[in-house]
């Protein structure tokens, strides 16, 4: 064999296995299709798509796929996806790992290796741009929208493989010995970062392969594998030479990426007919991670798209939809002016050209006017069932079922229309989505199952093919189901262990590990913190909430003289269960009050009880205010319901009786408010439900009101 390792592909599961068997002292050829991007040379040109832009033109840096029913985004060169990937290193939760993956396989695990994957990458937080000492403006914004949907504790600042530094402009060497400039906010993370700011596997774990001593060879495209004597022959184009070449290695490592890899095999199985052996699981649970993407436009508020790295802030969502959890995580991304070219890379023959070409040139010039646009990147757990296979150009094609993910897709849809609420401004989706529902993803997994029976497995937990010893899969491929997360940090942590554990057999020696491990420190995990948040509100919201608004008019009394009061509120119920295991049945109540020249349109906030059981009253109001001189009052009122008179009951329940005064003194003042009859019109009116679905939304109406006219009859008749 003319080597004892040929690693196809360079991206996070090609880089790991380059970096850590060339440190095992094996003979290592890396193979990689696209080219070399240093520093300054990722592509620029915004009037021309063939000018590095595309793969089909001219070997560029992006690689579209039209999969007959997604759409696949994955770059060409050497470090593959990182290139242009936004830079997240992000755990998925611990019960991500209880379906589809072998039992081996946990958290737990896995963290040694995502730590050392962390090490390796150098991951951090976002922190304020050092020329300005401020966050970037969406990073503000996010938070602005979280808090206004109650979310705050279920976003943070994830970390980031970016090079930030109190001065960038200082060219320093990395702890692998590459040398980098550091992050100057120019929002350009997913374009190739011409500051080489940005920590690629080009400036980690290639720069250790290469240190150690691996044969790169790029412009190089695998095209067929052939098992032989000793080992494999796998036969790849050289580009730039434009011939068909040959290398042999005892061992053969594919990290093509998930559809490049499953593609790659499929051929051999079914085309060349090299590996007839492989399973004919071959294909089976692909994903596309959940991924959604979103434009938030037109806001209130400068969202300088063109500031910051690409990611800077994570949100979890967690909630229910038809009684099944289902979560996933919005983050807002930045939309650098030339962004906007790639989404004219679309291949027009398959969508409506006149659509592409106008929401194209609406988003380039976007913006240019008021800044105020971002993109949403939201993923989560598809149903990660979809099937790679080979169309008739022997080209892949994924079979997808866009009924079995409507309901993560439409809730995914419904958060990015929350969001621009809260931001006061408007979404708009991708033409390919709008048009025919077709997702793109950037986040390709599956295609060669994990386990121990080749008749359901391609790779056992190790990555080697069933059938093909020596052969190994060790990229997105190999990830048996959608991690909800951005996956990179999973397949590096895989490759780690797969690796390690195939050197350790190789060598015979069970304590290899990477060189850098005793260096390694465990790393925080801030998303950890936000699912637990979330998940605890899940359960405070079961069985879906409701809100709505009132506004209730009137006059209070004091010792010197009268004052008009005015209470606008917004009540909102969280959800169904805690609500009813309440014996109080208490909603929360925020919004607006004025009272007369003490308090003017002052913060409002505090509890209705809503029909409490036991109690005589129907309602009960306790709400506190801050008056204009700064001092704090309450407000306590209730709606008293007379048995036995249903003439009453419209003017009971709308009816509010109350006292005010300060926290501390005795000014005190009494006097009633009253829904007037269009009032009323419009409480119903803003009656919601709160839920990601719509009929989830529906039945939480449906049940509030049942309970209201249930406990208003039974008021009546005293009995509640």
């Amino acid at each position: 064999m003319e080597y004892d390792a040929v690693v196809v592909g360079t991206g996070f599961g090609g880089a790991v296995a380059a970096a850590r068997l060339a440190q095992a002292d094996l003979r290592v050829a890396v193979l990689e299709r696209g080219r070399r991007w240093p520093r300054g040379s990722f592509p620029r040109n915004d009037a021309d798509l063939k000018d590095g832009w595309l793969w089909r033109f001219g070997r560029g840096l992006y690689d579209v796929r039209w999969l007959d029913q997604m759409i696949s985004v994955q770059a060409a060169g050497w470090g593959g996806g990182s290139l242009v990937y936004a830079n997240v290193f992000a755990r998925p939760p611990a019960d991500v790992f209880d379906d589809h993956w072998p039992s081996s396989y946990t958290r737990d695990t896995l963290a040694p290796y995502y730590d050392l994957a962390a090490h390796m990458l150098e991951v951090r937080p976002v922190t304020p741009d050092p020329a300005t000492g401020h966050y970037p403006s969406r990073t503000a914004a996010m938070q602005l929208a979280v808090d206004g949907m109650g979310r705050p504790a279920g976003t943070v600042r994830p970390n980031l493989a970016v090079r930030f530094t109190d001065d960038p402009e200082v060219l320093e060497k990395n702890r692998h010995g590459a040398e980098q400039f550091g992050c100057t906010f120019l929002a350009e993370c997913v374009l190739g970062c011409n500051r080489g700011a940005k920590n690629s596997l080009d400036l980690n774990y290639l720069t250790v392969a290469e240190n150690a001593g691996v044969e790169a060879r790029t412009g190089c495209e695998v095209t067929g594998i052939e098992p032989v004597e000793g080992g494999y022959r796998v036969r790849y184009l050289d580009h730039e030479q434009g011939e068909s070449r040959t290398v042999t290695g005892s061992q053969v490592w594919l990290g093509a990426g998930a559809v490049g890899t499953t593609e790659l095999l499929l051929r051999a199985r079914d085309v060349a007919r090299t590996l007839p052996r492989l399973s004919p699981a071959l294909g089976n649970g692909f994903s596309g991670n959940g991924d959604f993407l979103a434009f938030v436009r037109r806001t209130k508020t400068p969202l300088d798209p063109d500031h910051g790295p690409t990611i800077t802030t994570t949100s979890i969502v967690d909630c229910e939809i038809d009684g099944r959890r289902l979560w996933f995580q919005v983050q807002d991304g930045s939309y650098p002016r030339r962004l906007a070219l790639l989404v004219a890379g679309l291949n027009p023959a398959h969508a409506p050209v006149e659509a592409i070409r106008g929401w194209t040139n609406r988003f380039r010039s976007g913006p240019r006017r008021g800044d105020n646009l971002m993109t949403l990147l939201l993923m989560g757990r598809d149903s990660s069932d979809g099937r790679l296979k080979l169309d008739h150009k022997a080209e892949a094609a994924v079979d997808w079922k866009y009924l079995a993910n409507k309901d993560l897709y439409a809730a995914q849809s419904r958060a990015s229309r929350a969001v621009a609420r809260q931001l006061s401004g408007r979404t708009r989706l991708t033409p390919t989505w709008r048009f025919l529902k077709q997702a793109v993803t950037v986040h390709n997994l599956g295609g060669t199952p994990m386990g121990a029976d080749p008749a359901t497995a391609v790779i056992d937990e190790d990555g080697e093919v069933h059938g093909y010893p020596g052969l190994f899969v060790v990229d997105g491929a190999a990830v048996p189901g959608a991690t909800g997360t951005n996956p990179s940090a999973t397949i590096t942590a895989m490759a780690e262990r797969m690796v390690e554990h195939a050197i350790r057999r190789r060598l015979g020696d069970e304590n290899w590990h990477a060189p850098e491990l005793p260096d390694v420190v465990p790393a925080d995990v801030p998303e950890d913190a936000a699912m637990l948040a979330m998940a605890r509100a899940r359960v405070q919201t079961v069985g879906h909430g409701v809100r709505f608004q009132e506004r209730m008019t009137g006059r209070a009394h004091f010792p010197d003289g009268n004052a008009v009061v005015d209470l606008r509120l917004s009540v909102r119920l969280a959800g169904w269960k805690p609500f009813t295991e309440d014996s109080r049945h208490r909603l929360t109540v925020s919004g607006t009050v004025t009272v007369g020249a003490i308090a003017t349109a002052a913060e409002v906030t505090g509890t209705l009880a809503l029909f409490p059981d036991g109690d005589a009253v129907a309602m009960q109001y306790d709400l506190g205010f801050l008056a204009d001189d700064g001092r704090e009052w309450g407000l306590r009122g209730v709606k008293n319901q007379r048995t036995g008179n249903p003439l009453a009951l419209w003017g009971d329940l709308t009816t509010l009786s109350f006292e005010v005064h300060p926290v501390e003194g005795e000014r005190l003042g009494s006097g009633t408010v009253r829904i007037s009859t269009p009032g009323v019109l419009s409480l119903g009116l803003s009656l919601r439900g709160e839920a990601y679905s719509r009929r989830d939304r529906l039945a939480a109406r449906a049940r509030f009101a049942g309970f209201f006219a249930t406990n208003a009859l039974r008021g009546l008749t005293g009995r509640r």
